[in-house]
């Protein structure tokens, strides 16, 4: 069986493709949860760049087979690490129109939910070393695993529970400041 702790990790350099956001333990899984004939396209291809910082972005080209390859830029503007990233629709208590997305490692899958609002971008990754995180993932039927003592990870083993986990996530995530392509 693959160790849980690689996919936090790996995961972890997906959230710094998408928006750079947290560097911790993650929502994860070892096989998608997420129905790959949902899959939405809710991103155009092309470069996108965070409000305030030139220096992080990344590039979006959607693939023939519903997934994204996303690649972030390397300090040197380089492209680097690319990940296959599939969104599926997610529906939110409050009626924003939400997506939850998994990317792929070798280990499994990593999740976290996009926001698009017009041009501007925003993803929030669970971070399953943050108490609130960790909680609404037990709570929705999550497993709170911990192989390194370093990265915690939140394990999930049914699609409707991590749907669950992601919506109720989105009500208390902080987003960040958006990308825009450019």
């Amino acid at each position: 069986m693959p160790k849980r702790g690689g996919v936090a990790r790996k995961a972890a350099a997906l959230a710094l493709v998408l928006c750079g956001l947290l560097l911790g333990g993650c929502y994860a899984s070892p096989l998608l949860l997420l129905d790959a004939d949902e899959a939405v396209q809710p991103l155009v291809d092309g470069v996108y760049v965070r409000d305030g910082d030139p220096a992080d972005r990344f590039e979006v080209t959607q693939a023939a087979d519903g997934w994204y390859r996303i690649a972030r830029f390397n300090p040197n503007g380089t492209i680097g690490e690319t990940r296959r990233v599939l969104f599926t629709i997610m529906a939110l208590d409050d009626g924003r129109p939400a997506f939850a997305a998994a990317a792929q490692s070798d280990e499994g899958y990593a999740y976290a939910v996009l926001m698009v609002d017009g041009g501007r971008v925003q993803l929030a990754t669970p971070d399953c070393t943050d108490s609130a995180d960790r909680n609404l993932a037990v709570d929705h039927g999550g497993a709170a695993d911990d192989d390194d003592g370093m990265t915690p990870t939140c394990t999930f083993h049914n699609r409707a529970k991590l749907l669950s986990a992601l919506a109720a996530f989105a009500g208390q995530a902080d987003f960040g400041r958006p990308y825009q392509r450019h």
